[in-house]
């Protein structure tokens, strides 16, 4: 199986996100990371929706299948 690495990708998009309010709350709202992450916020959550939800989608268990 290929591994694509969506989940791992939606972490750093996340973390990121962090990031950027982390810094606007550090320098006190002086700098244009709020508007950054306001951009920024619906594309990362979006993203890490699909990614988790699809993952989970694929690890469901079925009926009749084999392991």
């Amino acid at each position: 199986m290929l591994k694509t690495y969506k989940r791992e990708t939606a972490w750093a998009m996340l973390v990121g996100l962090a990031a950027l309010c982390v810094f606007d709350l550090w320098t006190g709202g002086k700098t244009n990371a709020r508007d950054w992450a306001d951009l920024f916020i619906y594309p990362a959550f979006g993203f890490a929706v699909a990614a988790f939800g699809f993952d989970a989608a694929a690890k469901w268990p079925r009926s009749g299948r084999e392991p």
